[in-house]
């Protein structure tokens, strides 16, 4: 990492609040909640009243910034350090009316909360805690030019709080190609990314986008880590300049006319024409086609949910779908009764996704009987269904033909009946109606 000289240092809590710190658009927004709050006051209550310690610092962990030379972005810590200056404030200004205070979110609640606790303090204990705060209690602090490598480290870093997971830091990095575009464009896209729920993003990339990129080349797919976001990171228009990458911006850039152009002439509707410009095999154009991905692919998973779990199949499915009241609200929950069919649901939804993308509705009734018999079998072939079997499935091997590894390739969709649907059972009371329907 580009860690500056003099970049990692100890430094007192006023001393750091007194620099130019900024949050930038990446951050999540603040969410603790007031037990985390009122604990870390606690915590530094208790060390302020301990003799031991009366002779060294208290250190309340790290934080990660990144300077950008207006000012330092920080990359870590920010939930500490917020609750931070909101004790050191309730501290000067504890009799402050709260009449008016915004219960409704999670800043508020905690001010609330914090200064229940704080008030209740006579004013020389206020006094002397503030002063321990801002000249005892010490962060260490971590400056450094390079972002991206800040990102890599910060997760050991939080203290009591929740660590970035690899699609906040590809949010981030995205982000952080939008230089071109208006803060309204910025904030809008910030706001959509928050509405939807974390382990729904979580999901999109570790369990599908994730698996299909390794999959697809023949490689096994462990878990999702800041060492993979390079898959998603995409290709900039002012840095990449080889072939390859001239040929994918151009596409990326010409899709969409194409796609108005000739809607009248191919009958290509809007899902048709999301999946031909997010291509799975393909690179993205940085910045605002990723997160036009993202919003696009999450519809597309719901749907394919829906129809590739229709019929007989729905009860096997480790998934239910809610879109009763409103259908654009639906996710995906799992079924704890049915949670036996975890592993192979998502394997075949995977695949699914990943024959859609390239290949839309053409010979889609026997592709998804191909698709739902090929990764359904390992259920009613092995007692108990780990990862480790469907990670084996997806990448095939010599006796094994994974659809992965022919879609990748394919020049039409009725490859897949290539795959071998022959149904081995465990034994003869094993997923017997499971058997049934993948024999019919």
């Amino acid at each position: 990492m580009a860690i500056l000289k003099g970049g990692v240092i100890a430094i007192s809590v006023g001393n750091l609040l007194r620099q130019k710190l900024r949050i930038p658009h990446y951050q999540r927004p603040y969410s603790w909640e007031p037990a985390t709050a009122l604990q870390l006051l606690d915590d530094i209550r208790e060390a302020m009243e301990d003799s031991d310690l009366h002779n060294v610092p208290y250190v309340l962990g790290a934080v990660i910034l990144h300077n950008t030379s207006q000012s330092l972005d920080v990359v870590d810590g920010q939930q500490r350090l917020l609750t931070l200056h909101l004790i050191l404030l309730l501290l000067t200004h504890a009799e402050e009316s709260t009449q008016h205070a915004d219960v409704d979110n999670p800043i508020g609640r905690v001010r609330l909360a914090l200064r229940q606790r704080i008030t209740a303090l006579q004013e020389h204990q206020r006094d002397t805690l503030s002063e321990f705060i801002r000249n005892r209690c010490e962060l260490i602090r971590i400056e450094t030019d390079d972002v991206d490598e800040a990102f890599r480290v910060f997760d050991s870093q939080n203290y009591r709080g929740k660590p970035l997971a690899p699609h906040d830091l590809l949010k981030a990095h995205h982000l952080r190609e939008m230089g071109d575009e208006s803060d309204a464009m910025k904030a809008a896209i910030v706001e959509a990314w928050e509405s939807v729920k974390d382990e729904e993003l979580d999901r999109l990339f570790s369990i599908y986008l994730y698996r299909i990129a390794r999959w697809s080349r023949g490689e096994a797919a462990p878990r999702f880590t800041v060492q993979d976001i390079g898959l998603f990171k995409g290709i900039s228009p002012k840095s990449s300049r080889s072939p390859s990458s001239r040929y994918h911006i151009a596409a990326q850039v010409a899709i969409p006319m194409l796609n108005t152009w000739g809607a009248s002439l191919t009958q290509c509707n809007d899902r048709d024409a999301n999946r031909s410009r997010f291509q799975l095999d393909a690179p993205l154009l940085v910045g605002r086609p990723f997160f036009e991905m993202v919003s696009f692919m999450l519809t597309e998973l719901r749907q394919l949910a829906r129809e590739g779990f229709a019929g007989q199949r729905t009860k096997f499915s480790f998934y239910n779908v809610y879109a009763e009241k409103d259908q654009n609200s639906d996710v995906l929950n799992e079924r704890p009764s049915q949670s036996r069919y975890r592993y192979v649901s998502e394997l075949y939804l995977a695949a699914l996704l990943y024959y859609t993308n390239k290949f839309g509705d053409e010979d889609l009734t026997t592709a998804r009987d191909q698709l739902f018999a090929w990764a359904y079998s390992l259920r009613v072939e092995l007692l108990r269904v780990q990862f480790r079997s469907i990670d084996n499935h997806a990448r095939g091997d010599q006796s094994t033909i994974s659809p992965f590894a022919l879609l990748r390739h394919a020049e039409s969709g009725r490859v897949v009946r290539q795959l071998a649907t022959s149904i081995n059972p465990y034994n003869d009371s094993h997923e017997t109606e499971l058997v049934t329907l993948l024999k019919n």
